[in-house]
């Protein structure tokens, strides 16, 4: 009697169970009703990308030059990060421990 009602109380949650995931994937619009929502919402995920790219979409409007580094400084930090990648530096690594 003991396993019967084991059994039982299994087959209610998993019948619960399978109510809820099938109800939660129906989702809650008709398929005529997705199809409008898509249609309207089309590309607005590519704008808002593309919109929260620009920082200043004034800027091709100017003829004024960038006021920033200096190019013979960008130069040199750029030969310089350059030579970093060339050099092989050697990491001393400890592979000897104890385990206790």
């Amino acid at each position: 009697m003991k396993m019967l009602k084991g059994n039982i109380i299994l087959i209610v949650v998993l019948a619960v169970f399978s109510v809820v995931t099938l109800w939660g994937c129906a989702g809650n619009l008709p398929e005529g009703k997705r199809a409008q929502n898509l249609d309207m919402n089309w590309g607005k995920s590519f704008e808002a990308a593309k919109n929260n790219q620009i920082l200043n979409p004034e800027a091709g409007k100017t003829v004024e030059p960038v006021i920033g580094l200096d190019g013979q400084v960008v130069e040199h930090n750029l030969d310089n990060r350059k030579k970093s990648f060339k050099e092989q530096k050697e990491v001393k690594t400890s592979t000897s421990f104890t385990i206790q």
